[in-house]
């Protein structure tokens, strides 16, 4: 009965955080709001992605330099340059592959 209640109230809580926010806010967002959302995919993004470029894996997590940063700096640089994300991912995981292949 315990999971079932667990169960329950896991997605009760995750339903009104999801529609709440729809049904107070209905119709336009302010401009600061709007402005302050649009932030939020980079910072998911480099939240998702940059701790295994930086942070070695293992029982003792360190941190590192090495092919996996230096071709997401590549990466970066060719998003940057041309907004493509077939160019970056093309870029920066040749960059990557001619860095292991050098020996890094």
């Amino acid at each position: 009965m315990m999971i079932w209640l667990t169960i329950v109230s896991m997605a009760a809580v995750t339903l009104a955080t999801r529609a709440l926010p729809l049904l107070v806010m209905r119709g336009e967002l302010p401009p600061w709001l709007t402005r302050w959302l649009s932030f939020v995919p980079v910072a998911v993004f480099t939240a998702l992605a940059l701790r295994p470029l930086v942070v070695s894996g293992g029982p003792d997590p360190r941190l590192m330099l090495g092919a996996p940063l230096l071709a997401g700096l590549v990466g970066a640089l060719a998003a940057w340059r041309t907004g493509s994300v077939f160019g970056t991912i093309a870029i920066g995981m040749a960059a990557y592959w001619l860095l292991r292949l050098a020996g890094m």
